[in-house]
């Protein structure tokens, strides 16, 4: 269901050219919010670190944005332990806080408009995407920059700060490197959990979880009519009343004799 949840074509499935020129479109939004959100995960990281070291009175040298990443400099011989692992997990904290508040306000608009423009599913979903990815992209980067080495006046990355910190201290990094990759793991868990509870209930409605429900459904769960249960009056006002429906995006529900069960459930 992954490109009909992006609103891409199946790969054999038969389409008209607008029908193509209409995925293209998709795939192109899809592609720039993804290019967009870079950004805004990545400033969002380091924003938070840097909103963490001035609560906690640490003096920063060197705070300057960059396209790819941000150079955060600071003394980290002040922090302690605990503050040093707050600086690993604040930044992927402050994204999956901020992705949790979108799918709250989704729900929310969900319950009160019934329905949201396609565009604010995919928003989210990007933002998903990039708060799983956050620490991977991060240590890429750093990897790439030179950045897990130690140096007073560049940055450390993320995934050397605690090996960095526990062979000062302790003459052995070792701790640092667990602890890290444990911290890690519950964040990827975190996020991970938090993009599929959307995925699953907000995305596009909500509609894989109807999918999911209707296939698992016991027999008799979800009603259809037999012949005379059921007058034509009353099924010619069910259908009407659905075929009215329309989407902020103009969709529409198309009826058929193959799904009056979920015209009836509506």
């Amino acid at each position: 269901m992954l490109p009909s949840e992006l609103g891409l074509p199946l790969p054999r499935q038969q389409q008209s050219h607008s029908s193509w020129r209409c995925s293209v479109r998709q795939l192109g939004l899809i592609m720039l919010l993804l290019a967009l959100m870079w950004f805004v995960r990545l400033y969002l990281h380091y924003c938070s670190q840097w909103l963490f070291l001035q609560a906690i009175a640490v003096p920063v040298n060197k705070f300057q944005f960059h396209a790819h990443t941000v150079d955060l400099v600071y003394q980290s011989s002040l922090l302690h332990t605990r503050e040093e692992l707050a600086m690993v997990v604040v930044g992927p904290l402050t994204l999956n806080a901020v992705t949790f508040l979108l799918v709250l306000i989704r729900c929310g608009c969900q319950q009160i408009f019934g329905s949201l423009p396609s565009f604010t599913s995919k928003f989210i979903m990007a933002q998903g995407v990039w708060t799983v990815l956050d620490p991977l992209a991060v240590f890429a980067v750093d990897a790439v920059l030179g950045r897990l080495a130690y140096s007073p006046d560049t940055p450390v990355g993320d995934a050397a700060k605690l090996y960095w910190h526990f062979h000062r201290v302790d003459q052995s990094g070792a701790a640092g490197v667990v602890i890290t990759l444990f911290l890690y793991a519950v964040l990827f868990l975190l996020s991970i959990t938090i993009l599929f509870i959307n995925i699953l209930r907000f995305h596009n409605d909500g509609r894989m979880l109807d999918v999911f429900q209707r296939l698992t459904a016991k027999e008799g769960t979800y009603f259809l009519p037999q012949d005379l249960e059921l007058s034509n009056q009353e099924l010619s006002y069910v259908v009407k009343k659905a075929e009215q429906w329309r989407g902020f995006n103009g969709e529409r529900r198309k009826i058929g004799p193959s799904n009056y069960s979920a015209v009836l459930r509506l």
